[in-house]
């Protein structure tokens, strides 16, 4: 009889452990829809992730809401990519969960600096004295950052979860295939477009790491975070229509007045791209067939 309730509860723990492992996955914060797609992929079942700006947001200007610097307070890892209100509110973050693990995801990246027009560049300086450039944060919409960000995230889960870092690294493999599978896609997307063909117009200047992985040219109408002067316009509007673009990208959430008013100007049409599309491998693609249309 002792053997058989003996045998009872080895046979009820073995049902139980697994649960028990799941009932309390590893709480992961993030700022963007993109880095949760990734930190899922990698960490399956075994994480839960709290994404501060939501969708249709403006992810530069955000600000996190009391219910979700609580999330942060239950947080053991936030995934950090350099976002302006990442930067901004990183104190205040690091203050919220003093135990939380912060995870530079572009740690070792050399960040693209962000488009300038040159006479406002060169008012700027005259005006407030010479400032650091203002780096590119948008790491996630090119597919050779973001192998380097998954790995960063496999490794900081391993890191926060010894005991499934085995399952982290067959999560890296797999995911890291898909990864391969789009960037071969765009690839054969722009292989045969003529190099005075490869301009882009595009409101928010998000897409610089994308143009210079597939050999595009981004040219940004917002400068700084701000809508363009009339004399910035009107040479955008020239330049458009000396390069034959037809096609103006513009964010969701973001204003389109101007980007509206461009298209118009050149005879030409406004096209959705977002950049913090929550389905990353879907969104790039369509993105990427979308811009691959604009240059024909």
């Amino acid at each position: 009889m002792r053997k058989f309730i003996g045998f009872l509860c080895v046979m009820l723990m073995t049902c139980l452990l697994p649960g028990l492992a799941l009932a309390k996955p590893m709480q992961v914060a993030v700022g963007v829809a993109p880095v949760e797609h990734f930190a899922r992929m990698i960490g399956g079942d075994l994480v839960r992730t709290t994404v501060l700006v939501p969708a249709g947001s403006d992810a530069h200007s955000y600000e996190p809401k009391p219910s979700q610097m609580r999330a942060i307070a239950a947080a053991s890892v936030y995934l950090f990519t350099g976002l302006e209100f990442e930067q901004a509110w990183q104190a205040r973050l690091r203050g919220a969960n003093p135990r939380m693990t912060f995870v530079a995801l572009d740690a070792g990246m050399k960040k693209m600096v962000m488009p300038e027009h040159h006479e406002e560049h060169e008012e700027h300086h005259v005006a407030g004295g010479h400032e650091a450039p203002e780096l590119d944060p948008h790491i996630w919409v090119a597919p050779s950052q973001v192998r380097r960000m998954c790995a960063g995230i496999a490794d900081a889960f391993s890191k926060a979860d010894p005991a499934h870092a085995k399952t982290y690294a067959a999560n890296l493999r797999a995911y890291l295939k898909r990864v391969d599978a789009v960037d071969a896609q765009i690839r054969m997307l722009f292989a045969n477009v003529p190099a005075n063909r490869r301009n882009f117009l595009v409101f928010h200047p998000a897409w610089g790491y994308f143009a210079r992985d597939y050999g595009l040219t981004q040219i940004a109408i917002q400068y700084e975070g701000k809508e363009p002067s009339p004399k910035r316009l009107a040479a955008i509007i020239g330049d458009a229509k000396t390069k034959g673009i037809k096609v103006v990208f513009a964010q969701p959430e973001m204003s389109q007045r101007s980007a509206a008013t461009i298209a118009k100007s050149i005879g030409g049409r406004l096209v959705m791209a977002d950049p913090l599309a929550s389905d990353w491998e879907t969104n790039l693609l369509n993105v990427a067939k979308s811009f691959r249309q604009a240059l024909q």
